[in-house]
């Protein structure tokens, strides 16, 4: 049913704002930019050019939760995307299927579905537009890309990915960038003779025939099986802050602790390093052990593991891209909002100074829900975190954690206006 009133792997938000448009004035600006090792590092403070603005997003409707109506049932929906005509699809990590709604939400049709053959496919993982127009459906082992037609006809595979030397390979996560398809993948390998599991996260970009014409970021993580101890800092990095934009430059946040986004060019060189001044929050003991909690899910996975929690939050919760060229950060304190606040954003213009905070009201909490921006609208997926958990590892060890509700689609409208960098 839906309804008219009323979030780590997030997509572009594209604008009717032309790229290198003038934003604030430069003179304003009150930051530098030096150069260290041959690289562009952008130094901002901690206050931007132009004052805070407070978004009042209309809510256009909802779908899913505990309803009857027809295609809203949903598992675990991990992507969202939309086509040239303002479609929704679904990708649903539970079901197997992507469901497709119209624009003012009215359930359309289900493609794809469980299996092996063509135009099926399981635990789904990315979902993407081709640049012949097929629905892209990425699979993490083994890996395959699906390709479907937009009414659900099977249209054969995309070229994966032929990244050697790392082990066995599996993707986790595959993005659009220019013309490339930029893939975070992992290579595992266990050394046996020292007991240890080594991990290296990747992100690659390969061409239409899965050619790698870009490499990123690699970065190791290690776990000793004589004594497994999962580091916050090593193992929740850039695989969960990371973002391409349509010009073909990739963005991550590659340290844990540091407020730095790093931004590559199609070619795989770095173009920038983008800092800020910010005072993480500091965890509460509650807080900490909800935390513990949640990595239960994982160190149950390993005999006798346990995990390293943080003091403080990551400075940089989550990163989104636009059409202009900007660079929307969530802040660890923007991530943690007041009540009937969705978060905080940090707005960066293409050259990486901090123009303006973005506060969005609504419905949505941004460490348990899944957002989506796509467009000028904002998707909120209700109840992500648990439901991910859940079909992960039966749940976590967090004391009165209860069976998530039902997934929730939120769709807001966003005011242009408001949101373009001026």
């Amino acid at each position: 049913m839906r309804t008219p009133l009323r979030m780590l792997s997030l997509a572009t938000l594209p604008l009717a704002v032309l790229a290198g448009v003038t934003t604030a004035n430069a003179a304003d600006w009150k930051g530098s930019e030096e150069t260290r090792d041959g690289v562009l590092h952008v130094m901002n403070p901690a206050q931007p050019m132009l004052p805070e603005v407070t978004l009042k997003p209309q809510e256009l409707w909802r779908i899913g939760g505990d309803t009857d109506a027809e295609g809203e049932f949903f598992g675990v929906i991990n992507q969202v995307t939309t086509d040239s005509d303002g479609n929704i699809y679904l990708l649903d990590l539970q079901l197997n299927e992507i469901k497709i709604f119209s624009p003012d939400g009215t359930y359309i049709r289900t493609i794809g579905r469980e299996g092996e053959g063509p135009g099926e496919f399981r635990a789904p993982t990315g979902l993407f537009f081709v640049p012949s127009g097929e629905v892209g459906v990425l699979q993490a082992n083994p890996l395959k890309i699906v390709l479907l037609t937009k009414t659900g006809e099977p249209a054969g595979e995309y070229p994966t990915p032929k990244i050697e030397g790392e082990g066995f390979v599996t993707v986790a996560g595959a993005r659009p960038a220019g013309d490339q398809l930029v893939c975070l993948a992992m290579g595992n390998n266990f050394i046996q003779e020292k007991g240890t599991f080594i991990q290296t996260i990747m992100l690659r970009g390969i061409d239409s025939n899965g050619t790698v014409v870009a490499s990123y970021y690699d970065e190791p993580r290690v776990l000793d099986f004589a004594s497994p101890v999962f580091h916050e800092k090593d193992w929740d990095t850039i695989q969960n802050r990371w973002a391409t934009s349509p010009d073909g430059r990739v963005f991550g946040c590659a340290e844990h602790g540091s407020y730095a986004v790093t931004i590559w060019k199609p070619d795989g060189s770095v173009d920038r390093v983008v800092h800020a001044e910010h005072s993480p929050h500091k965890r509460t003991a509650e807080e900490r052990e909800y935390l513990e909690g949640i990595w239960s899910v994982f160190t149950r996975q390993a005999p006798g593991a346990s995990v390293q929690i943080e003091d403080y939050d990551n400075p940089v919760a989550a990163i989104y891209t636009r059409d202009d060229g900007s660079l929307w950060v969530m802040n660890s304190e923007g991530s943690h909002p007041d009540d009937g606040t969705l978060g905080t954003f940090d707005v960066f213009d293409r050259n990486g100074r901090f123009v303006k905070k973005v506060s969005i009201e609504g419905e949505g909490t941004p460490r348990q829900d899944g957002y989506f921006f796509v467009g000028d609208r904002l998707y909120v997926v209700t109840e992500f975190l648990g439901a991910v958990l859940a079909m992960q590892g039966g749940g976590s060890d967090v004391e009165g954690d209860e069976e998530a509700e039902p997934m929730s689609v939120i769709c807001y409208q966003l005011d242009q206006g408001q949101i373009a960098l001026n």
